[in-house]
């Protein structure tokens, strides 16, 4: 019986492990065949193997041409390569069959014309479901078609951009490599590679110094210093769908990152003017490129994007910048002050002291502060009034609590002084009467 229940025992395991080893190796095949299949994505970073009867590429490496090989070495870095797209998908031609390698009944079109280019990329680009295996959006040529770009391009401007001006030719990278001309810090650069060139914008009547002017202001004064989220070109005038800087789109663009001073702006009578009259808004003051940080020398400065640009000086919204100006510095004045007492106290009072609610106030302090920047674009002077008057009274605050303290400082000096002295004098008057007290006469008997 023993040994009849053991053999039983030995043919269940063995089936279970058959079925078991049956079912690993159909999931290992789909795996393998998944990963083989050309619609699915390939893992990043994971370079495909390039066929040994792919002509293509083995030919243009035996070259060893400096114009016919570097576009080879270049798709080898390329997420295209990742992808398994090969020279033939862009290029046409049989890469299998040397002698018609590079034949028109092969479909060989060689090097793309400039206007097919947008076309030939949407072959891929454009598709949908194939976009989807690469979480990708299938969109960019619709949205380059109705571009400035695009429709530059379909109108016959052959220096017009296109995909490959922006991404490269045969080394695209992802747009998340850093080494990518359209990695976010790369943008202005690659942007600027077009857009500073005279010879194309002079004969269009076109500026072309807005590389230089950008690199003057302080969004890239903050995005030179590693922050990012910090507008570029792209984040402004759109990526694949380039609108014109005239549109009202471009316009107001600046409203999607600066929330506060829009809600303001919206609740002023310039609001009001561009509804009108199409300004003025926010570029109006404080220019396209070189935005510069604002500051209260605005409200009355001589440049044509200063208040006295539009207002005269005899006039009534002249004269509310004028006020809002002097509130602002006062407040800001009494602010700067209230922070370099309280700086100063903690670098050299050497402790004693505890300033964490100071600190906290005068931060909250600066909070209000970029509040009440925001304020101005209402241009209601009761309205900065009232909130300058809660920052003055919070520095205020500050800048006697730092005085407080440097008085209980020299007092407790004082205190300190004093009492050394009282020691000293008392330990001197000890040592007096001891030393009188050893004196000889002092024990001498009377005659």
């Amino acid at each position: 019986m023993a040994r009849a229940t053991a053999c039983l025992f030995l043919l269940v395991f063995s089936f279970t492990g058959l079925v078991f080893a049956s079912d690993v190796s159909s999931e290992a095949g789909a795996v393998e065949n998944e990963t083989g299949s050309p619609s699915s994505a390939p893992s990043a970073g994971v370079m495909p193997r390039i066929p040994e009867n792919y002509n293509c590429i083995t030919c243009h490496e035996d070259l060893d041409d400096e114009t016919l090989t570097p576009p080879v070495n270049g798709w080898k870095e390329s997420v295209h390569r990742e992808a398994g797209v090969k020279c033939a998908d862009c290029h046409g031609g049989d890469p299998v069959d040397e002698d018609n390698a590079m034949s028109k009944q092969a479909g060989f079109i060689g090097k793309p014309a400039i206007i097919d280019i947008p076309m030939l990329c949407s072959k891929c680009h454009s598709n949908a479901k194939m976009m989807r295996s690469y979480n990708q959006r299938a969109d960019q040529y619709d949205l380059y078609s109705g571009s400035v770009h695009g429709r530059k391009l379909l109108s016959g401007d052959k220096e017009a951009p296109t995909c490959v001006s922006c991404h490269g030719k045969h080394r695209i990278l992802r747009v998340k490599d850093p080494n990518s001309r359209v990695f976010r810090k790369n943008i202005p650069e690659t942007c600027g590679g077009c857009h500073s060139q005279r010879k194309i914008f002079e004969k269009r009547r076109k500026p072309f110094n807005q590389l230089a002017l950008y690199k003057k202001s302080w969004h890239y004064e903050k995005f030179s210093n590693g922050d990012l989220l910090v507008p570029t070109c792209v984040d402004c005038h759109s990526n694949h769908g380039v609108i014109s800087s005239k549109s009202r789109r471009t316009q107001t663009v600046c409203f999607n990152c600066h929330s506060s001073q829009t809600d303001y702006y919206k609740a002023s009578p310039h609001w009001d003017a561009y509804q009108k009259q199409g300004e003025p808004v926010c570029l109006n003051c404080h220019n396209y490129h070189d935005i510069m940080k604002p500051v209260t020398e605005k409200f009355t400065g001589d440049k044509d994007s200063d208040c006295v640009g539009c207002h005269d000086e005899s006039g009534n919204a002249y004269k509310t910048g004028v006020k809002i100006q002097e509130v602002m510095k006062s407040t800001i004045s009494s602010f700067v002050s209230a922070s370099a007492k309280l700086k100063y106290f903690k670098d050299n009072a050497r402790g004693g002291f505890e300033t964490s609610d100071i600190t906290e106030k005068i931060g909250k302090a600066a909070e209000q502060i970029q509040e009440l920047n925001a304020l101005t674009h209402k241009l209601d002077i009761e309205d900065v009034k009232r909130e300058s008057r809660k920052i003055t009274q919070m520095s205020d605050s500050v800048s006697a609590s730092v005085t407080y303290m440097w008085d209980e400082i020299k007092k407790r000096k004082i205190g300190l002084v004093t009492a050394w002295i009282v020691f000293i004098g008392f330990t001197y008057t000890l040592w007096m009467k001891s030393k009188y007290w050893k004196r000889p006469d002092k024990h001498a008997k009377p005659k």
